[in-house]
């Protein structure tokens, strides 16, 4: 059978139930064309020499690794640094003023940790550790930063963990900013070490429970949309519980909460919004 007459029959007959595997495990809606998906799902049968689709489904069900391996040519990777400046508009000038004023009473009055949730490449969760640096300084011990980035796309985690940028990649950045975080190298700028020890970056399915800490603001960007409406409630749901009480959620720009989303408070920052814990939403959190 020619790759050709493949492709036909995984899109004739498999396509659709491919795409139900695929948000089961990892709770993504493609809006990938069926002709694209199914010559994605041909190719992947003659290079692991597979006997056919329904080997394919049934390796797609029984592993995350070789289902994560297939998405990652159909998801979206296009990012930047700053790229959804109304949300660090409102970090910087709402979230971060609020959680470095914490009293001094609180255990972790001087811990502030972030989580980049989707971060892809990278981009933005350096972009989260330099809003940092600028409001703090990240390097007299007077504060614990750590910031976590998580993608489940492992090619594109290899590039964040670089950490190494084309000019082109950098050019929204303020050149003080970026001369003041990144070494040139080349035609290329790579993070500074007091930037990139800040952070620590993990492979994560976000369509399933998995903890990963408690965080005092949570970066989704973009994630939501991408997920089917069960999968969106359920996975907010977890990131209510992975903030602390009076910890902060930033989505994008033209992102609103489920309708039956957890406990939040709405707090708006110009024309942006973003959604915080209540300070005594403890007893649902576990504590």
């Amino acid at each position: 059978m020619t790759k050709l007459s493949t492709a036909l029959a995984v899109l004739e007959h498999d396509v659709s139930e491919l795409r139900l595997v695929l948000e089961r495990q990892a709770g993504v809606l493609l809006d990938t064309p069926s002709d694209v998906l199914a010559e994605l799902a041909s190719n992947t049968i003659e290079a692991q020499h597979l006997g056919g689709v329904s080997e394919l489904l049934e390796l797609l069900r029984s592993s995350d690794t070789d289902c994560e391996r297939f998405l990652e040519p159909l998801l979206d990777s296009t990012t930047g640094f700053f790229s959804h400046p109304e949300a660090f508009d409102a970090f910087s000038r709402f979230a971060l003023p609020e959680l470095m004023n914490r009293p001094s009473s609180e255990l972790d009055s001087r811990m502030i940790r972030v989580w980049s949730a989707g971060c892809a490449t990278g981009e933005e969760a350096y972009s989260i550790a330099i809003s940092l640096c600028e409001a703090v300084d990240c390097t007299s011990g007077d504060w614990a930063i750590r910031i976590v980035g998580t993608d489940i796309r492992h090619e594109a985690l290899k590039i964040a963990e670089r950490g190494l940028y084309s000019e082109s990649a950098v050019t929204q950045i303020p050149r003080p900013v970026l001369q003041s975080y990144f070494a040139r190298v080349g035609q290329h700028f790579l993070v500074k070490p007091r930037v990139r020890n800040l952070i620590a970056f993990n492979s994560m399915n976000l369509a399933k429970p998995g903890y990963i800490g408690r965080f005092h603001c949570i970066f989704c960007v973009n994630v939501l949309p991408r997920f089917s409406k069960s999968q969106r409630a359920a996975l907010v749901q977890r990131l209510h519980l992975y903030l602390e009480p009076g910890g902060f959620l930033l989505l994008g720009g033209n992102e609103k909460l489920p309708a039956i989303a957890a406990n939040f408070d709405a707090i708006k920052n110009l024309s942006y919004t973003l959604y915080r814990k209540p300070k005594a939403a403890t007893a649902a959190a576990g504590r």
